[in-house]
Order: C-alpha cells, then sequence, then structure tokens
C-alpha cells in the first residue's frame, strides 16, 4: 500500500443533480435567483475572475433561511465569504465540475455568528483557496469550511459530502459543537492548518458526529483533529500526512472509536489520544511515519487499542518511526491483536488480552 494510491479518493459527481433541478426554478443570474421565493435556485459562473459578481448571485440567493442553492458546473470566483444559515443546501454539480474560488482574504464558506446554523448541506463541489503550501501558514488564515453558531444558540446539524476543500492558511473544514452530522467523502488537501478540525463551545456540545470515507492530504497540522468530542465515529478514514504532525488526533474526548482508518508518512505520531476516555481505534493503521505510531497520553483512561497494524516503519527519506505504541504514565489501555515490528513503549497500566503485544 502507498499513499499514491489514495489521491484520487474524491471523484465523481452528485447523481440526479439535474433531476432535482427540474420543475419550479429559475435559472440565470443574480436577478432571477433574488426572484425566489421557494425551492430551488440553480446559478451558472459569472466569467468574472473579480469575485464580486458570483458572490452576489450566490449570497443573493442564499438571503433568507429555508433555501436551496444549486450551482452548475464550472468555476465560481468570490471575494468573500458565502455565509450560510439553517436549513439552507448549497449543491454543485461534482467536487471535480464545481469549484468555487476564493480570490479575497476571507472563509470560503462561514456562519453568521449571531445565529444559528441548523440542518445545513453543503455538496458536490470544490472549495478552493489562496493558501501556498510551500510557504508558513498565516496567523488567523482562512478557513475553507468554518461553522460555528452563535454564543447563545444550540448545536448545528450539519452534512457536508462530497466535496474537495483546499489550499486553505488555517483548517480545510471547522466545525464547532456540532450534533446528529455526517462528513462523507470529504478530502482536505494542502492547507495550513488541521483537515479536519471539531470542537465545543461552553455552552453546546459536539456530540453524534460521523466521518465516512474522507481524506486528509498534505495538512500542515494535523489530518484531523477532534476536541472535545463524545459518542462519535471516523469510519474508513485517512490521512496522508507528508510534512503534517498528526494523521488523528483525539483531545478531551468521550466515546469516540475509530475503525479501519490510516495514516501515512506522518511526523509526530499517526494517531494520538490524550485525555480522553473510553474511546477506541480497531484496525488502525500506519505506514511510515516518524516517531511514534500511536500515542496515548495525559490522563486518558479505558483506552482500547484492537488489530492495529504497523506496516513499513522504515523510511528512506524520512526518520523510521522510533515506537509503534507509546501510553505514558497516568493513562490506561486494553490492547489485543497488534501487528508491529518495532518496539513498543508500554510504561504504565495496560492490559494486554491475547499476548501478542
Amino acid at each position: 500500500m502507498t499513499s499514491q494510491s489514495r489521491r484520487g479518493l474524491i471523484t465523481g459527481s452528485l447523481a440526479g443533480a439535474a433531476g432535482l433541478a427540474a420543475g419550479g426554478m429559475i435559472f440565470g443570474q443574480p436577478t432571477a435567483a433574488l426572484a425566489a421565493t421557494e425551492g430551488l435556485v440553480v446559478i451558472t459562473p459569472s466569467g468574472k475572475k473579480s469575485g464580486v459578481e458570483d458572490h452576489a448571485a450566490i449570497q443573493g440567493a442564499l438571503s433568507d433561511v429555508n433555501r436551496q442553492v444549486l450551482l452548475s458546473a464550472g468555476e465560481f470566483y468570490i471575494n468573500q465569504p458565502i455565509v450560510m444559515r439553517s436549513n439552507q443546501r448549497l449543491i454543485g454539480a461534482g467536487a471535480h465540475a464545481t469549484k468555487i474560488k476564493q480570490v479575497g482574504a476571507g472563509h470560503g464558506i462561514t456562519s453568521v455568528s449571531d445565529f444559528a446554523i441548523n440542518y445545513v448541506t453543503i455538496a458536490g463541489l470544490s472549495m478552493i483557496g489562496q493558501y501556498d503550501p510551500d510557504t508558513a501558514p498565516p496567523a488567523n488564515g482562512p478557513s475553507g469550511i468554518r461553522l460555528v453558531p452563535g454564543p447563545a444558540e444550540g448545536p448545528s446539524n450539519i452534512t457536508i459530502e462530497d466535496c474537495v476543500v483546499e489550499n486553505w492558511g488555517d483548517c480545510g473544514v471547522y466545525l464547532t459543537a456540532v450534533i446528529a452530522s455526517r462528513i462523507t467523502r470529504v478530502q482536505s488537501a494542502r492547507n495550513g492548518g488541521n483537515g479536519f478540525y471539531v470542537t465545543n463551545t461552553a455552552t453546546a456540545a459536539a456530540t453524534s458526529l460521523a466521518f465516512e470515507a474522507c481524506y486528509a492530504l498534505e495538512n500542515k497540522k494535523n489530518g484531523y483533529e477532534l476536541d472535545w468530542v463524545s459518542y462519535s465515529t471516523l469510519n474508513a478514514c485517512a490521512a496522508d500526512a507528508t510534512g503534517g504532525k498528526r494523521g488523528y488526533l483525539l483531545h478531551g474526548c468521550a466515546s469516540v472509536t475509530l475503525t479501519s482508518c490510516g495514516a501515512e508518512e506522518f511526523t509526530e505520531e499517526g494517531f494520538a489520544v490524550t485525555n480522553s476516555r473510553s474511546c477506541s481505534l480497531i484496525g488502525a493503521f500506519t505506514y511510515k511515519g516518524a516517531k511514534t505510531g500511536i500515542r496515548i497520553s495525559g490522563s486518558t483512561v479505558n483506552q482500547t487499542i484492537g488489530g492495529a497494524v504497523q506496516a513499513d516503519p522504515k523510511s528512506v527519506d524520512k526518520p523510521s518511526l522510533t515506537n509503534f505504541i507509546v501510553a505514558e504514565a497516568g493513562s490506561s489501555a486494553v490492547i489485543w491483536g497488534v501487528t508491529r515490528t518495532s518496539p513498543d513503549l508500554l510504561s504504565e497500566k495496560v492490559t494486554n488480552l491475547d499476548g501478542s503485544a
């Protein structure tokens, strides 16, 4: 297995979009879009690269809640963030067909700080920023999709699927206080921060979140970072760091399970779990990478590591893995069915169920 094999993960388009667009829609440019009061609005690119015309058309169609906007194939240019509110859907013709390019300084898609951001769907498009991954990330840089509810609002219900988010100064996807939400087949690549970042707020939790078949590629920080997230799952996800710090970081989490997830060519850890409880890594896979495959640290307790695999710990052009599994003092874990070829450092409470580690 090589990282090369996953670089074409996100392909295709949203099936049936044309059928959904039939009947009751308004086609054309901003004036027509603004005239819509309900149903789907279809917008085509203006062909202008200033970002003014396309942003006005998209934002005009999203001028109120309960709006659904369908973007045709082509390149859209925006000079400021697209603001989404509750009960809105923004759907393109496919990630390789509909591309939104930020030519201004802001985020790609964001929310209004004083409002809720419930039942929002973003699908079938690419969000492309201006960050050059060969340079240092800017301080407080923009994110591709950044959805944060207002301080007085409850958790948000978010769906993001079949999207590519790349070249943003901070995170590709940044979500706060999400609940009963789903991120499916999303590629977050070459961003200055995390590929995917999720956290809570002082008044709203982040729970019941599912990542399915997502891919973090060459992000400067971590592929996936979950802070203070509870009873959620990542299934069949991939993280190729290639200079990034970690594939996956769980901090302060509870009952979060990663199933059949892989991390390749990281510089710190493939999987890091700190100050968490009752989390699980089932079938975790690491390939090459430096330092540590799996690190359990801080006050992490009741961690389960089952069926983890370390593949090819040595690397020709990067430092080789020092330890596959490290459990630091103060942590506890149950480990079973582990396959590895480099030493493990299990310095604190570790219960091995089958003797294989």
